[in-house]
């Protein structure tokens, strides 16, 4: 069978479960931020895209990786999120403009 049985599969799946839990919790709280952030940003006349902190941020977040094999993963995961956060902003700032 592998080493693995069903039971410790559905254990594992599990504890995914409780982690995505947490990344949702921790992905609405980064959504908030990014709308403060893009409320400031209108408010200032700045632009949207900032690509220097995107690659800081990149950076930043896999000096903390302990797996560096996972670096291209955790750099698109990353843009992604960022692209979100962009996403969200330009929302709001189109909207206050109707």
């Amino acid at each position: 069978t592998g080493g693995m049985n069903l039971e410790e599969l559905e254990i594992l799946r599990k504890e995914i479960d409780i982690i995505d839990e947490q990344l949702v919790e921790l992905f609405e709280k980064r959504m908030e931020l990014a709308i403060k952030i893009g409320d400031i940003k209108k408010q200032k006349g700045m632009q949207i895209l900032d690509s220097q902190r995107e690659k800081a941020v990149i950076k930043n977040a896999i000096a903390h990786l302990k797996n560096k094999d996972l670096s291209d993963e955790l750099e698109a995961f990353l843009r992604n999120l960022m692209d979100s956060s962009k996403k969200i902003q330009q929302y709001r700032i189109k909207k206050a403009e109707d």
